[in-house]
């Protein structure tokens, strides 16, 4: 290769390295700065992954059909005005909307806003990738007839990017700083691109013999409609299961970018290593393993995995990820087409993106009530594999008894579940994967067993035997249950896997109309209502951020007035709904319900207006992080009065929620006490009645912490003095992950 070829071709891998930088950089960083107007919900990062899909398709499609009517030179002329355009949109920045009811249906306006706020020059960033690898192939290059191998080029730069942003660019640089710092690469890019395009006019064209022009060479595979399709299904697939796999894991830890990266992550990885030059796994290594993981992905779905099984659930979704994605993204790169098509591969690549994304945070949202389209892609998925890769030479018997052993595995899993006990289906779940896994092999079972045994077990899941459950519910802000207790006491809300209430509708002990669960009179938050009680000879208004099923209504009194502030519509049709939760039916005080996030709401109300405000929303297991914030802690102190009380709920798997609280506390002058609770056999006749809980009060001096100060249950608020204050601008999810357990 001659020094020129050389630098011809590291400008233009170089150039795309940048821009897939950038793409991957701006996703997160957009997506943290629109969460705190949405509560924090992981289906912010969902729908805002179906918008950058959506423009990555509209990018691709403005590529193929550019190149097309204009050729590449004079549309290289053309790409420089639309990318210099962008600039008139930088800096990026979102606001809230003017009025809440924007909010009532969030896909929308989310979608609206961020069109408005980084459409453009996202939309010009996504064309890179197709653009300059079409403007490549025109060129007098050695390598320009195959140029799909800077694609690698442009996914090592995604990697990149997805790795730097959680542990390099979130922990140190705010968001200000990041969106002036993308502005710079924006400005780096264009003239970047405009030294590609001076390569390319520069540069002699390819001969005649060797023009992406001609037709495909003779013998070449024939780009007919079903190749086409089979393009979008293969693109589509690895697409859905990313998103679910992030819900999956966002819901359960926390909505935060560093738990959207490994999926995405996994995902972008598995284009550099099917494009690369180099095959570093076979192929049909990825086919053997298939259907080894949808049989252990596929059972995971009959278990109720506890909190001790989390991390494994997660390492199984996150290889089983990468298996398909290598194995569907190495079936499009093997059946990439003539440089005559390039454009329009990636456009149904893109394509197929966008579908999948949009099925999983668009579509199933509205259809199922509760997460089927995961069980329904692995269904697709099996489908979805060319017959070869089964290497079918089974007879008809071998197959009916396969699927028939198939079939009775699934039951056996349900009668495990609900006669004995989940940790035994987990054991039966590892020790049956195995020996079926071996059996696929060596009998080449066909994909009729694997898709009759998704199918059993996904209606076994959907029906959900063995649990009384009165209502499920899906919204834009996650998936809620409501659940009667097996003995018939009690009802519990559920989101995800998290309860967020509980109430004993059995009035034989006189339960139903105490709080129950976290808030219960026996746990941290009784405390500070007797402190209350202490305080104030008139029972002040009380604000609740997150509604739940209600439960701290049970302890207003006659006349007190109770706002709570809950963002998600479904939450609040629960509560108030006598047939599932009658706490706010109940309520002795003034209780009324404020739709809208917490945080935007309170900001509304009157100065000094309350004497407790109690913060106990979540994301399925996870506070969102702008609720914990210095500047929240100001509005909720401006709303407070003098001597009110601040008590936030800290209970968390995986997270130390009390150090950016205690460390903002600081800061702003004032004091905090923290109190970790495990329930005691004496504190109620009914073991659910009470749960573990962990509570955190700041108030602004000792004397109106009141009894609660010298209560040795209550522990002084401590962090570590390095510990970086926590702003709306800042803040790091790796410095309070509990690695204890």
């Amino acid at each position: 290769m001659l020094p020129r070829d050389i630098t011809k071709y590291g400008i233009y891998a170089l150039t795309l390295l940048i821009s897939s930088s950038m793409l991957f950089v701006v996703q997160p960083m957009v997506a943290k700065m629109i969460q705190p107007v949405l509560g924090g919900t992981p289906a912010v990062w969902n729908t805002a992954m179906v918008f950058f899909q959506a423009l990555l398709l509209g990018g691709y499609l403005y590529a193929h059909v550019t190149t097309k009517w204009l050729g590449t030179r004079r549309q290289a002329v053309m790409h420089l005005v639309v990318l210099a355009v962008g600039l008139a949109f930088l800096p990026i920045g979102f606001s809230a909307p003017a009025e809440p009811a924007a909010l009532e249906h969030p896909t929308p306006w989310l979608l609206g806003t961020l069109l408005i706020g980084v459409g453009w020059p996202f939309f010009v960033i996504s064309t890179s990738a197709p653009l300059l690898q079409k403007w490549f192939s025109t060129i007098d290059h050695h390598a320009a007839s195959d140029p799909y191998h800077l694609y690698s080029a442009s996914n090592v730069g995604s990697v990149f990017a997805l790795i730097a942003y959680p542990f390099l660019i979130e922990p140190r640089i705010g968001l200000q700083m990041q969106t002036l710092l993308w502005t710079v690469a924006y400005v780096v890019l264009c003239i970047s691109v405009a030294i590609c395009a001076v390569i390319l006019w520069k540069s002699s064209p390819r001969p005649p013999q060797q023009s992406e022009e001609d037709s495909p060479p003779a013998g070449a595979t024939p780009v007919t409609w079903k190749r086409r399709w089979r393009w979008v299904l293969w693109a589509f697939i690895p697409s859905s299961m990313m998103l679910g796999v992030t819900t999956f894991i966002t819901t359960d830890v926390a909505p935060m970018p560093l738990l959207w990266i490994p999926p995405l992550a996994i995902y972008i990885v598995s284009f550099v290593l099917v494009f690369a030059r180099r095959t570093w796994i076979p192929h049909r290594a990825w086919q053997a393993l298939f259907p080894l993981v949808i049989v252990v992905l596929t059972s995971l779905f009959l278990v109720s995995l506890t909190n001790r099984f989390i991390a494994l659930s997660t390492v199984a979704n996150f290889a089983g990820l990468a298996i398909f994605c290598m194995l569907f993204h190495g079936l499009l790169a093997r059946d990439r087409p003539h440089t005559r098509y390039l454009t329009e591969f990636y456009l149904l690549m893109s394509l197929g993106g966008v579908l999948g994304g949009g099925f999983n945070a668009l579509l199933a949202p509205s259809v199922f009530h509760r997460l089927l389209e995961y069980p329904l892609l692995l269904l697709v998925a099996v489908l979805a594999v060319p017959a070869t890769a089964y290497l079918e030479r089974s007879s008809r018997a071998t197959l009916a008894i396969s699927t028939a052993l198939l079939v009775m595995s699934a039951l056996w899993f349900l009668i495990l579940k609900i006669a004995v006990a989940p940790g035994l289906a987990i054991a039966f779940v590892s020790l049956f994967s195995l020996p079926l896994f071996i059996a696929l092999v060596r009998t080449r079972t066909s994909r009729v067993a694997l898709a009759s045994f998704v199918i059993v077990v996904t209606l076994l899941y959907s029906h959900q035997p063995g649990t009384d459950e009165l209502h499920v519910e899906r919204s834009f802000f996650g998936a809620h249950q409501v659940i009667r207790g097996d003995d018939g006491h009690f009802h519990t809300i559920v989101h995800g896997r998290t309860t967020h209430g509980r109430q004993y509708f059995d009035d034989a002990e006189g339960l139903r109309h105490e709080p129950a669960a976290y808030h219960s009179r026996h746990g941290p938050l009784g405390d500070v209502f007797e402190q209350l009680e202490r305080t104030y000879a008139t029972p002040p208004p009380i604000a609740v951020i997150g509604l739940g099923a209600g439960a701290v209504a049970a302890y207003a009194t006659p006349g007190q007035a109770v706002d709570f502030f809950e963002i998600d519509p479904v939450v609040e049709q629960i509560a108030l709904d006598p047939t599932k939760f009658t706490y706010l039916e109940d309520c002795r005080g003034h209780c009324s319900v404020i739709l809208g996030d917490g945080r935007l709401q309170i900001e509304a109300t009157e100065d000094s207006g309350y004497g407790l405000i109690v913060q106990d929303a979540y994301s399925s297991t996870a506070i969102p992080v702008h609720l914990l914030t210095v500047e929240a802690l100001k509005t909720y102190l401006e709303k407070l009065h003098d001597d009110g009380l601040l008590a936030v709920h800290i209970s968390n798997r995986f997270l130390d929620l009390a150090p950016p609280l205690v460390r903002g506390a600081e800061e702003l002058g004032l004091v905090s006490r923290v109190q970790e609770h495990t329930p005691e056999t004496s504190d109620t006749n009914y073991p659910e009645y009470v749960s573990y809980s962990r509570w955190l009060v700041i108030a602004r001096t000792e004397e109106a912490l009141g009894e609660l100060a010298d209560d040795p249950d209550w522990r002084p608020g401590e962090v570590d003095q390095d510990f970086r204050l926590w702003t709306d601008d800042y803040a790091n999810i790796l410095s309070i992950i509990d690695f204890s357990d």
